[in-house]
């Protein structure tokens, strides 16, 4: 049965191949409802890899959105563009997409240097943004397409929730030497409380753990879990 949709596959993608014009690299999965004749090369898994990161993807975005509003000072285009406007350009562009200040860095170092002293430039928010979406890209093999042929590793996606828990903290305890924080997320100690971003991680943690777990059950191959302590935070490798 396997081979078959192998066959079938294959000869499915001969055909398109010959009758279809390249189109421009997705920057996130489509809805699998709208995949058109191309649903017939996916399984019920890969529908639901695509599904997923259209959905962690978004909350993402609405981090970066969440984050703008409360550092209303630190967006690097404020001048000239509208939040709104801001994170649409980012999130339109391919996640490999060089920033050419940014071009030796990693992504988990990317996302740590947001958030420290020696950070260079105004924009911690685009940086902590743009290594976080690199490194959840990453967990997907960096695909926007999944077909019966698209291995994905369920540690990778697992991995990312744990490096996620990691981010989350160091924007919540990451301060300069007068006690201040780099960059302003839940509430301070006067203000009304806001679990806003404490629930958008805790989705964005939930929805690649779901993943991890369904890639798992459907390929067999266990899951090695780790504990992630305030002590000792590092991001793990994808």
């Amino acid at each position: 049965m396997r081979l078959f949709k192998l066959v079938v596959v294959c000869l499915f993608f001969n055909l398109t191949a010959c009758t279809h014009s390249p189109s421009q690299p997705k920057v996130v999965a489509g809805d699998p409802a709208n995949s058109g004749v191309y649903r017939l090369a996916k399984s019920g898994t890969d529908e639901d890899v695509e599904i997923h990161q259209r959905i962690v993807m978004g909350h993402l975005k609405r981090l970066m959105t969440k984050l703008y509003k409360r550092n209303p000072s630190i967006r690097h285009d404020k001048q000239v563009s509208t939040i709104e406007d801001s994170v649409e350009l980012v999130f339109s562009k391919a996640h490999d997409d060089e920033y050419s200040q940014w071009r030796d860095i990693s992504a988990a170092d990317l996302v740590s240097a947001a958030l420290k002293p020696e950070f260079k430039g105004q924009d911690r928010i685009l940086a902590f943004i743009v290594g976080l979406r690199k490194m959840l890209m990453a967990s997907y093999d960096n695909h926007t397409e999944f077909y019966y042929l698209t291995s994905i590793d369920q540690q990778k996606l697992y991995n990312s929730a744990r490096n996620i828990e990691v981010a989350a903290w160091l924007l919540a305890e990451s301060k300069n030497e007068h006690g201040q924080h780099y960059l302003l997320s839940d509430s301070l100690e006067n203000e009304r409380r806001n679990l806003s971003y404490q629930r958008l991680f805790g989705q964005m943690i939930a929805t690649q753990d779901n993943l991890a777990t369904i890639v798992s059950h459907k390929t067999g191959r266990l899951i090695k879990t780790v504990v992630v302590k305030a002590a000792s935070l590092v991001f793990i490798p994808i």
